[in-house]
């Protein structure tokens, strides 16, 4: 299979499912960001969670916000009961660095969850996108009759 283009979202989740990274259970692109073992643009990073540019912006301004500890949380889906404060506390703080980040006039939280949802990286994270006028509905292909 030929490697996605940066950007393709589609495509990125197709070949993360078809490797088995759903249930792999290895590090992820995050778990090194976090580590700090590859760069990345940090706005803001407290003991739960961090937040950085995504690296093919999807808007004026996009940010990506992790838990710093997956838990089993690789996609929203996987959330029990024990994930409620860190999920809480996931949104709490995309609205502390929307603020930080002057989207006052509006901005849209997304979570892709699993291959037909676009999730390429399986370590649960919020896409955090503004500083412009969205478009809706977001990323739908209309209904087949």
């Amino acid at each position: 299979m030929a490697a996605a283009a940066p950007g393709d979202e589609q495509t990125l989740a197709l070949e993360a499912r078809l490797l088995g990274l759903p249930d792999s259970g290895e590090p992820t692109l995050f778990d090194k960001i976090i580590k700090k073992e590859i760069p990345a643009t940090i706005i803001f990073e407290d003991e739960l969670c961090l937040a950085f540019r995504d690296i093919a912006p999807q808007a004026q301004t996009h940010f990506l916000l992790i838990p710093k500890i997956r838990a089993g949380l690789t996609q929203l889906s996987k959330a029990d009961e024990g994930h409620k404060a860190l999920l809480g506390h996931l949104l709490y703080t995309a609205a502390v660095v929307a603020r930080q980040e002057e989207l006052g006039e509006g901005y849209r939280v997304v979570v892709n969850d699993g291959a037909a949802g676009c999730q390429s990286v399986y370590h649960l994270h919020l896409h955090v996108l503004g500083g412009q006028q969205l478009s809706w509905p977001p990323g739908c292909d209309p209904p087949t009759q």
